[in-house]
């Protein structure tokens, strides 16, 4: 009887062993596909995880479609990503542009600029009111390299010129601080755009692993405006 429940017990940690772990998705955190009149990107974070080489770091996670019962205007079905560069020799294993608002957080769903200055932007499709976007160089916090700290956020309404100095863009918030590290808000005064672009003009190799960009509830219904200001602005980390 002894040598029998010995047995059973061998088995049974043998079995322990050799199954391999499976980590399940957090579907919980997904946000929703539709939000009123808003569609959202597919979300397939299956693929996502088959596809990141995380070396170890933490895999992809959701990035909420909603916040704050605000549609996230980056991921939209139509909304577009472009940049001035990427870090050569990475894409698609990590960094690239389209990872600007793929739907996933960290370094493996990030994009790397190239050569400094440059930018990240995101086409909208259309003009909608924003005051609000968040980033963060890797909202996991696994790596605390590449954090962009000179930057100014651009909009624009008519015309997505590849000069940030353009008279089509609009500077709505400038930051000369603290490097961004962990997924921070940076809010200012309503204003119409189609385009947001994060102007970078210092710290080589600076990492994005997602842009938001929020207006309220509503955010797209507006009419186009011929002039934007902006006279305040506030930082704030999650």
């Amino acid at each position: 009887m002894k040598w029998i429940q010995y047995w059973w017990i061998v088995m049974m940690m043998a079995v322990l062993i050799s199954t391999p772990a499976v980590f399940a998705a957090h579907e919980e955190d997904k946000g929703p596909e539709k939000f009123g009149r808003y569609e959202f990107k597919k979300q397939d974070i299956d693929a996502a995880t088959d596809e990141c080489e995380s070396g170890g770091a933490s895999g992809p996670e959701f990035v909420p479609t909603v916040r704050d019962d605000e549609p996230n205007l980056a991921l939209l079905k139509d909304a577009k990503p472009e940049a001035s560069s990427q870090l050569e020799g990475w894409c698609p294993r990590r960094h690239c542009v389209e990872y600007l608002n793929d739907g996933f957080y960290n370094n493996c769903r990030s994009w790397i600029i190239g050569p400094i200055p440059g930018w990240a932007q995101i086409d909208m499709g259309d003009v909608a009111n924003v005051n609000r976007i968040y980033f963060a160089s890797d909202h996991a916090q696994d790596f605390h390299d590449r954090k962009a700290a000179d930057f100014d956020i651009l909009v624009a309404t008519t015309k997505a010129d590849p000069n940030s100095e353009a008279k089509t863009w609009t500077k709505v918030y400038t930051h000369k601080g603290d490097p961004v590290s962990k997924t921070t808000e940076f809010t200012f005064k309503d204003v119409e755009a189609r385009w947001l672009r994060l102007h970078i003009r210092a710290d080589g190799g600076a990492r994005v692993d997602e842009i938001e960009i929020y207006g309220g509830k509503d955010p797209m219904a507006v009419e186009p405006d011929a002039k934007l200001t902006t006279i305040w602005a506030e930082i704030k980390t999650e």
